[in-house]
C-alpha cells in the first residue's frame, strides 16, 4: 500500500517504496493503492493499481471500456480542468528546468471538444481489428474509440466485414464528413464490397505503393477561409478545433507583408493559411507532400507562395530566399544541431517554432536564445485525455 505524492510528465502517479521511486499508471496525487509491480529496475519502478484503498475527489469516472488495456489514451481519469492544469505546469516545470529563465508561458489553449475530436485513427489488425495494447504488440479488439469522429466510430462495424486475412491495419481519415479508408494489406486483391456505402475515397496499400480503388482522390477539410487536399499518406493535424486555434495564434505573429520560410512545411497547410500579404516559402523532404502542398496551393489560387522539395536543415541556405520570419514545426525528435545554426546564419527577425514534444523543443530552445530572446511559449491541447500537449513560442533576434 502506498500514498501517490505527485504526477510525471507522462500523467503517472509518482510515490516511494523501500527507497525507491515508484510511477504508477492510472494513479493520481493523495490516492492510496494497493500495486502490481510490472517492472522493478536499480532505481525505480514501474506499476499499476491493483486495487483503490482511497481515491481522489479529482477522480472521474472512465466512458472507454477499453481504457485499462489500450495504449492510446492515458489521463482520462482526470476531469479535464485538471488535464489542463497538469499540462500547463508539465510545461511551466520543463521550462523552468532545462531554461533556467523567467519566461513568459501563457495559459494552455483547450480544446472544445475533448472527445470525438480525432480526425484520423489507425487500426490494428490480427484477426480483429483494434489497437495495441499498452507497450505490447496484442491487440484490443475495439467497436468504437471515444476520442476519434464519430464518422470513424460509425465505420468500424462495416470495416470488420472485411476479409482481414490479409490486412494488417486499416487507417481512417475525416475531412468535411467525408472519410477515407487506406487498407495495408500484403494481398493486392481486396474485396472493398463492404465499405463502398460508408467511404467517399478507398485506397489499397500495398508493396508500399498506394492504389486508388474507389471514390475521390482526395478528401478535403477547411481551416479558415483555406481548403486543404488530404491524401492517402499525407500528415495532417488529427484534431482541427486546435489546430485552428493554433494557426490563428500563429498568423498573430506573422501580420503581414513579411517574407516567411516555413521548414517542415508539409503539405503547406500553416505557410498558406499565413499568406495573405505575405510572401511564404517552404520546404519539405517528403516528395509526396511537396506535390499536395503544391495542389493546394493551386485550390486555394495563390500566388505569393511556393513549395520546393529538400531537406529542411541544408535547403533553408541555398533557397536565396531571405526570411523576416522562419518558422519551423519539426518532427517529434525536434531539430538537429545543423538545423538550428542554419536558422542563426538566416538572421531572420522572428522565430516561431512549433513543438510536439516539449522535451526537444526545450532542448533546442537552450540553443537559439543564445541569439533570440524568448517572448512567450504558448501549449495548446492537441491531443485531449493523452498526457501529449503542443507547444508554439515565439523568438525575436536580440
Amino acid at each position: 500500500m502506498i500514498k501517490i505524492d505527485s504526477l510525471d510528465h507522462y500523467g503517472r502517479g509518482i510515490a516511494k517504496l523501500n527507497g525507491k521511486i515508484v510511477f504508477v499508471e492510472n494513479a493520481m496525487p493523495l490516492e492510496i493503492v494497493d500495486i502490481k509491480v510490472l517492472k522493478d529496475k536499480k532505481n525505480y519502478i514501474e506499476a499499476s493499481v491493483l486495487k483503490y484503498i482511497e481515491k481522489s475527489k479529482e477522480r472521474v469516472d472512465i466512458v472507454c471500456p477499453y481504457y485499462d488495456e489500450c495504449g492510446g489514451c492515458n489521463i482520462m481519469h482526470m476531469g479535464y480542468t485538471n488535464q489542463l492544469k497538469f499540462k500547463e505546469d508539465k510545461i511551466k516545470n520543463i521550462v523552468s528546468k532545462y531554461l533556467d529563465d523567467d519566461i513568459k508561458i501563457n495559459n494552455i489553449v483547450k480544446c472544445d471538444k475533448n472527445f470525438n475530436y480525432r480526425n484520423k485513427v489507425t487500426f490494428q489488425v490480427k484477426k480483429d481489428l483494434g489497437f495495441f495494447k499498452n507497450d505490447t504488440y496484442d491487440i484490443v479488439c475495439v467497436n468504437k474509440c471515444v476520442i476519434s469522429d464519430e464518422i470513424i466510430n460509425n465505420s468500424i462495424k462495416y470495416l470488420k466485414e472485411l476479409d482481414l486475412k490479409h490486412i494488417n491495419k486499416i487507417t481512417c481519415k475525416v475531412g468535411n464528413s467525408k472519410l477515407m479508408v487506406v487498407i495495408n494489406s500484403s494481398d493486392s486483391d481486396i474485396d472493398i464490397t463492404p465499405i463502398l456505402n460508408i467511404a467517399s475515397s478507398i485506397y489499397l496499400k500495398f508493396n508500399n505503393t498506394y492504389k486508388h480503388l474507389y471514390g475521390d482522390k482526395y478528401i478535403y477539410e477547411d481551416i479558415g477561409k483555406y481548403r486543404f487536399a488530404i491524401s492517402p499518406d499525407s500528415f495532417f493535424q488529427v484534431n482541427i478545433n486546435t489546430t485552428t486555434k493554433l494557426y490563428n495564434k500563429i498568423k498573430e505573429y506573422v501580420k503581414t507583408g513579411k517574407n516567411v520560410l516555413d521548414l517542415y512545411c508539409g503539405t503547406g497547410t500553416i505557410g498558406i493559411f499565413v499568406s495573405d500579404e505575405n510572401n511564404v516559402l517552404g520546404i519539405e523532404i517528403n516528395e509526396s507532400a511537396v506535390k499536395d502542398a503544391l495542389y493546394n496551393k493551386k485550390i486555394n489560387k495563390l500566388s505569393n507562395i511556393d513549395f520546393i522539395c529538400g531537406d529542411s536543415t541544408k535547403a533553408c541556405l541555398k533557397a536565396s530566399f531571405k526570411p523576416d520570419i522562419v518558422i519551423v514545426d519539426p518532427p517529434r525528435n525536434g531539430l538537429n544541431s545543423e538545423g538550428i545554426n542554419n536558422i542563426i546564419k538566416l538572421n531572420p527577425k522572428e522565430i516561431i517554432y512549433v513543438s510536439c514534444d516539449p522535451m526537444t523543443m526545450v532542448r533546442d530552445l537552450k540553443e537559439l536564445k543564445k541569439h533570440y530572446n524568448i517572448e512567450e511559449i504558448t501549449p495548446f491541447d492537441m491531443f485531449p485525455n493523452t498526457y501529449h500537449v503542443e507547444c508554439l513560442t515565439y523568438l525575436k533576434r536580440m
